[in-house]
């Protein structure tokens, strides 16, 4: 079975992201995908954002650990991430920094690796790389700084180059793939639904304070795309100029329910609205910690990062190595 192990330098390097991505572009392909952890803890998210966002791909059950997998667990895990379709392309996710468990469990597999790093990390890749010997495929520098470009091509990919190390390509940061849902912030804050519910499951890509605003409220909540708004309730004036503008959902704050203008106006386009006890300085920083921590677990998070993926990366050289068996 070919089979692809994805590992990285350091957690939320983007292994998962990288991971679904390239199996849905498999399926898309017509073939036979299987795609899963080979090791998780309980009750671990990004296995059913997995199987959520590659709805075709036959699961691969992980092995539940805590600490370092144990031999026994690594030859679990490989016997799970193997299947009964010799046809099919397995795309196993591995372990973050943990490179000797990975090397055990690609020899187990016969799989070629990728190595996904973070621009920042690619020392670490660099000191990684030789865990994997030939049957390491290349390196994947991830949410690479749009501003840093020239740090990517003068150092850091003749770096790459010089220590003999493929390179597959970067991909670059994207505001999209650090979205959270309004439902998502609703939930962060502890709030109470007023309005339109059932359209907070789209992503909010950034957040507008509703505050001293010197510019024309319309104007001003129209300066980011996919915004949601952040105000004080007793401020109807403010929430009526963001409803007028196509933000992604309104956030209430001081437990002050609206004016009823203010329920006309979201009811007309639809906005999703929830209250929260917190004050707006509270609830901003209470949002700013939260959306440290945001996962890939959206269609379209996947969809994003296929195109950015599609554009940026080599992946001939992926399709190339799991076509044959690896001999490490």
């Amino acid at each position: 079975m070919p089979t692809l192990l994805v590992v990285s330098t350091s957690p939320g390097a983007g292994k998962t992201a990288f991971a679904a991505t390239y199996a849905a572009r498999l399926l898309a392909d017509g073939a036979s995908v299987s795609l899963g952890k080979a090791f998780s803890a309980v009750d671990d998210p990004d296995v059913t954002a997995m199987k959520e966002l590659v709805d075709g791909a036959t699961p691969i059950d992980p092995v539940a650990v805590t600490g370092t997998p144990t031999e026994d667990q690594v030859r679990q895990a490989a016997q799970a991430a193997g299947g009964n379709d010799a046809s099919a392309v397995s795309v196993v996710e591995g372990l973050s920094s943990d490179h000797a468990v990975n090397r055990s469990l690609a020899d187990d597999l016969d799989a070629s690796v990728v190595l996904v790093s973070g621009q920042s990390d690619y020392l670490s890749a660099i000191e990684a790389a030789p865990a994997y010997g030939d049957r390491l495929v290349g390196v994947v520098i991830n949410n690479a700084p749009r501003h840093r470009g020239h740090d990517l091509d003068s150092v850091i990919v003749p770096a790459l180059e010089a220590a003999g190390l493929p390179y597959i390509g970067a991909v670059p940061e994207d505001r999209r793939l650090i979205a959270v849902t309004a439902r998502a912030m609703h939930e962060c804050l502890g709030g109470e639904w007023l309005e339109w519910e059932e359209h907070s499951d789209e992503l909010v890509e950034n957040v507008l304070i509703g505050g001293i605003v010197l510019d024309w409220g319309p104007i001003y909540f129209s300066s980011q795309e996919n915004a949601a708004v952040l105000v004080r309730g007793d401020r109807p004036d403010l929430a009526i100029a963001a409803l007028a503008t196509p933000i992604k959902a309104l956030i209430l704050t001081r437990g002050v329910k609206p004016v009823e203008y203010v329920y006309y106006e979201a009811d007309k386009q639809q906005i999703p609205v929830t209250v929260v006890d917190k004050d707006t300085h509270e609830a901003a920083a209470e949002l700013e910690r939260f959306l440290e921590y945001s996962r890939f677990d959206h269609p379209a998070k996947l969809e994003r990062f296929s195109e950015l993926v599609s554009e940026h990366l080599d992946l001939d050289l992926i399709d190339s190595a799991i076509a044959r068996p690896v001999t490490g």
